[in-house]
């Protein structure tokens, strides 16, 4: 696998209670005969020749007639992004656990209030009540972008109107996105998605790192920044976009490699 910082391992800092679920996984690794990957091996050799047993499948992309989330799509986003110029909308979206700090929520929204271009920003109604993390600043305006509370996310990602994606690298909207050619910008919070933000920015290279200041918190100076350095990459975009054919037309096709993985499986249980 490739180098990482060890700050980046999934049971680092607040996660620590995966150390002893992660440690279970592996033993049970023992007593399957096979372990049905949502991966590729062009995404991750290394890491799928660990084990023999280890069989990618992937990408495995949830269908529409399927829904995962407790939040109604708010398909009005669709028709908002018909009206944006092509490659134009910064998306921002953090799944369905990832919470931020009022101060940080703050300094998010004067970001892509500074980046003078549109954006489609999904904040995701609190699970607590005591707690207002979506208190927009006074100076905030907002008038280029549109703020949803959930959103139909394949389809925004595959829309021609995006640009890039401010993502928390969770496992499936790195999926998502890499099948879809769009850049990225790492925000994670926790677990896998440091690990996820190693590869899409060292491995893979089809993104870049926000980083924090002395206090913790991406300021509204780095948001603009960086959306400004990775839109202005025509190789990150290239490299994207060259993933995206990779991963849709060599592996989820029929014929591809995992359609040939998910054969031999389904072979052997018969």
């Amino acid at each position: 696998m490739p180098v990482m910082d060890s700050a980046d391992l999934p049971w680092g800092g607040v996660a620590k209670i995966f150390f002893s679920h992660i440690v279970k996984e592996m033993k049970n690794l023992e007593f399957g005969e096979w372990w049905l990957c949502n991966t590729t091996s062009d995404l991750e050799p290394g890491a799928v020749t660990i084990s023999p047993r280890f069989l990618p499948i992937g990408p495995l992309m949830e269908s529409d007639t399927n829904k995962s989330s407790f939040w109604e799509e708010d398909t009005t986003c669709l028709t908002w992004l018909d009206q944006q110029q092509p490659q134009s909308v910064v998306y921002v979206s953090f799944g369905s656990l990832a919470t931020l700090e009022p101060n940080q929520f703050k300094e998010l929204a004067l970001g892509l209030d500074l980046l003078k271009r549109p954006f489609l920003w999904v904040v995701r109604p609190s699970s607590d009540k005591n707690k207002v993390n979506n208190a927009y600043p006074d100076e905030f305006h907002g008038g280029k972008g549109k703020i949803v509370k959930w959103a139909p996310q394949k389809k925004i990602l595959n829309h021609p109107a995006i640009a890039c994606f401010i993502s928390h690298c969770g496992w499936n909207s790195t999926l998502e996105s890499l099948c879809s050619g769009i850049p990225f910008l790492c925000w994670p919070f926790f677990s896998d998605q440091f690990f996820n933000r190693s590869y899409i920015c060292d491995v893979w290279k089809v993104g870049l790192r926000l980083e924090k200041d002395e206090n913790g918190v991406i300021v509204k100076g780095e948001i603009r920044k960086k959306v400004d350095q990775v839109l202005e990459d025509g190789d990150i975009k290239a490299r994207s976009l060259k993933l995206k054919e990779l991963l849709v037309v060599d592996n989820s096709v029929k014929g591809g490699q995992s359609s040939k993985n998910l054969e031999k499986f389904i072979n052997w249980a018969k």
